[in-house]
């Protein structure tokens, strides 16, 4: 229930009395909004002291910074080498630039010495023969010692047929031109190993050592004229004639393709091997043939057996040797 209060209001001086009703209500409001009001004022007064509090923490801390800064020593700028140290380094670098090239340069060199004796001894020539020398200097400056001493102290090219180079002989090569020279021993040295391959497989087709297999039998008959055991008269023999135990194994004297393996008269069981280059073996009187026509065979391999079919006074074989067609004596190949 809202209490209501009548107030009077009587004037000390002649004049008009004032009546004032007022209710509770009047009496609450005020005194609400007054207690809201001291309880926002001390809230925002205790914020501002935290905020003031803090600020000034915040003040002294900078402060004792500013004050730790203006006492400490000023560091020094990190120091780079000094001139010295550069020029230690560069010496030092220079040095070892030197040595690598010196060293890559006397590997090269021996590299140069040792394909010229491998085509001295196997007479290869290379494909492209270059002399020996330096490539000119550039410029056109000209000079030299007195007498030519400089020229004397030049090392020697190896003898034999003369291999293309450009360091031989120079001291300091430049790295370009050492790696043309690389570029240079790679390519000759290629060149030398296709060339010795193609000389072996030359060598492995000229026939060259003893028919038969582990050195038996002995020559009975030579190449040449010689009386023939069946007629008794001087007549040209155009093989050599190696006796030896029936059965014993024949080998080829050279690589080869087999161009006949068959029975033929006289010959009896007759091989011919053709070695190519216009060289060929033939061995007959066999009394057994190990390969066929087309076969390719290596030095050394068995061909067949000896015995004694066709014109034959015994166990032998009839060994020939033919270049270009034409019977040659067989004793320029043999060896035991």
């Amino acid at each position: 229930m809202i209490k209501k209060w009548t107030v009077m209001l009587i004037p000390h001086a002649p004049g008009q009395t004032r009546t004032l009703t007022v209710s509770n209500l009047h009496f609450w409001v005020p005194a609400v909004f007054l207690v809201a009001l001291s309880f926002v004022s001390a809230f925002y007064y205790q914020r501002q002291q935290e905020l003031s509090q803090r600020a000034e923490l915040l003040r002294q801390a900078n402060r004792s910074l500013e004050l730790q800064k203006a006492s400490a020593p000023a560091e020094a700028p990190p120091e780079g080498p000094s001139r010295d140290e550069i020029r230690q380094m560069e010496t030092r670098l220079r040095a070892e630039y030197e040595a690598s090239i010196g060293t890559i340069t006397a590997a090269l060199n021996d590299l140069y010495e040792m394909e010229a004796k491998a085509r001295s001894i196997t007479g290869i020539a290379p494909r492209a023969p270059q002399p020996a020398t330096a490539p000119p200097a550039q410029g056109s400056g000209k000079g030299g010692v007195a007498g030519g001493a400089g020229f004397a102290a030049m090392p020697a090219a190896p003898r034999g047929p003369q291999v293309p180079c450009l360091i031989y002989g120079v001291s300091r090569p430049t790295a370009d031109l050492l790696l043309q020279e690389i570029s240079l021993r790679t390519r000759s040295l290629g060149d030398l190993v296709t060339d010795m391959n193609a000389q072996l497989e030359r060598v492995s087709r000229m026939p060259a050592g003893w028919p038969l297999a582990r050195g038996a039998g002995r020559i009975t008959s030579t190449f040449g004229y010689r009386i023939d055991p069946f007629s008794r008269r001087v007549s040209r023999h155009s093989a050599m004639d190696i006796s030896a135990r029936h059965g014993t194994s024949i080998v080829a004297t050279a690589s080869g393709k087999v161009v006949e393996a068959r029975y033929d008269g006289d010959y009896g069981n007759k091989v011919v091997i053709d070695h190519g280059g216009g060289m060929a073996t033939l061995y007959a009187h066999l009394s057994k043939m190990d390969v066929k026509p087309g076969q390719t065979v290596k030095r050394g391999e068995v061909i067949g057996r000896v015995g004694s079919t066709g014109r034959s006074t015994g166990a032998h074989l009839h060994y020939e040797v033919h270049v270009k067609g034409a019977p040659v004596n067989p004793a320029r190949y043999l060896s035991k």
